[in-house]
């Protein structure tokens, strides 16, 4: 009798690469053949053999009272994360007029649980491209599998502050909207794997760009003509800025901390005193420039020692009319309020 195409039912829950068992792949069963057939199991197209510790086959024969055969066969096997995507069968051998035939099941894949062994955290969009205002997303990606629970991180001075409660920290992906130049920094993905509560980590830098923005600049300043003075201009930007000044000088530069600093040394002319000086920042996302104004030291000490001089002469004419007007009265020159009161 020619048996039934073979049920095969794999193991739904799911098998992890560190049970200590050996675990069920799936189970098999023919019905109605005669004599009893032979079934072996088959992965990714090749016939499997056992082995005690790895592959194990048990078989149940039962005879019905049709007097034909039930056979049913389980596949027992250890599994890798590589088994992810292998693909079992198995196949009924059977005798059909003397000769040895076959007849295979359908393919089934089983659910394989592994642990995480690498971490991918990535910038989207490039860290290369995120300015001022932009929306950010930080992915978080793991080879584990069920995916483990994400944490993520930024470092603040020497510690690193959990954003779980601050942000959206969901599935692997936090969200970062609006983002200015404190969100730039370091920031750490770190996955924790609720089987073997194995913790792995990666850490990323977010760099914002932003337009310049001169925040110290020497003005005004006092200054005396033929004198050599140092132009003061200090702006924050990234990427690093150039800095130009309008008139000509020597320039030197320094960078701290996303801060340049540009110092020219230039010598003081009548036409310099007169228009002052501009400094100019600019990257690709913008300019900013700034004024200096010079004012002339001599001509300002000159207005102070005038307006000191009329100060001074106030205070004598003050001084000289008080003494006048109290001579006048002790002579009786001028009549006491009191007295010109009891007269009347």
């Amino acid at each position: 009798e020619v048996p039934e195409t073979p049920e095969i039912t794999r193991n739904s829950a799911g098998i992890s690469v560190q049970s200590n068992d050996v675990p069920q792949i799936a189970k098999c069963i023919s019905k109605n053949s005669f004599p009893s057939p032979n079934i072996t199991w088959h992965k990714n197209g090749e016939q499997l053999a056992v082995s005690p510790a790895e592959v194990k086959m048990q078989s149940t024969l039962t005879r019905e009272s049709s007097g034909l055969y039930t056979v049913t066969s389980a596949l027992l096997s250890h599994v890798t994360r590589e088994d992810r995507d292998s693909l079992y069968h198995c196949t009924v051998h059977y005798w059909l007029r003397g000769q040895r035939r076959s007849v295979e099941s359908r393919k089934v894949n089983v659910t394989v649980f592994y642990p995480t062994q690498h971490l991918k955290l990535q910038v989207m969009p490039s860290s290369e491209l995120v300015k001022e205002g932009d929306s950010v997303k930080l992915v978080c990606e793991a080879d584990g599998n069920p995916a483990p629970y994400f944490t993520f991180y930024k470092k603040e001075k020497d510690d690193w502050q959990d954003l779980s409660p601050l942000s959206e920290a969901e599935g692997g992906v936090l969200n970062l909207h609006d983002v200015n130049k404190s969100s730039s920094g370091m920031y750490k993905c770190q996955s924790l794997d609720l089987d073997d509560m194995g913790q792995l980590e990666e850490v990323v830098e977010l760099v914002v760009n932003w337009k310049p923005r001169i925040v110290s600049i020497s003005s005004p300043l006092y200054v005396r003509q033929d004198e050599v003075v140092n132009l003061t201009c200090r702006a924050i930007a990234f990427p690093r800025p150039s800095v130009r000044w309008n008139v000509n000088g020597t320039a030197h530069e320094s960078v701290d901390n996303r801060h340049v600093t540009s110092n020219l040394t230039v010598r003081v002319s009548h036409d310099l005193l007169r228009a002052g000086a501009t400094c100019r920042v600019s990257n690709t996302l913008g300019v900013s420039e700034k004024h200096i104004q010079l004012l002339d030291q001599k001509s300002t000490a000159e207005s102070k020692g005038v307006i000191i001089v009329a100060i001074i002469v106030a205070i004598l004419v003050v001084a000289v009319l008080g003494s006048v007007i109290y001579f006048l009265h002790k002579k009786g020159k001028i009549p006491c309020g009191r007295a010109g009161k009891q007269d009347m």
